[in-house]
């Protein structure tokens, strides 16, 4: 199942891409995470470890739909699907 990802603003600056797709046998959002988490040092910018979930400052956008739901292995991923990872923006 070939899953879509699209980096924005921090995400972007660590893995050093726009975007890039990755073939997954855990059809889950969980699954997800950890082939990112090995790969990536996004562990901590995605993951709050005290709570044992998303952290809440970041968005999840399933296929242009935000995800509320925190917990990703309750999140499932279809093939094709396009997943994005945001940060609240802010400025001056």
């Amino acid at each position: 199942m070939i899953i879509h990802v699209i980096y924005f603003a921090e995400f972007k600056a660590i893995t050093g891409r726009e975007r890039e797709e990755f073939n997954l046998t855990e059809f889950t959002l969980e699954g997800l995470f950890n082939i990112l988490f090995e790969k990536y040092k996004l562990r901590n910018l995605i993951w709050d470890e005290k709570n044992q979930k998303i952290h809440n400052l970041v968005s999840v956008i399933i296929n242009n739909q935000a995800i509320h739901e925190k917990n990703p292995s309750s999140i499932n991923l279809n093939d094709n699907d396009t997943v994005a990872f945001l940060l609240p923006v802010s400025g001056g």
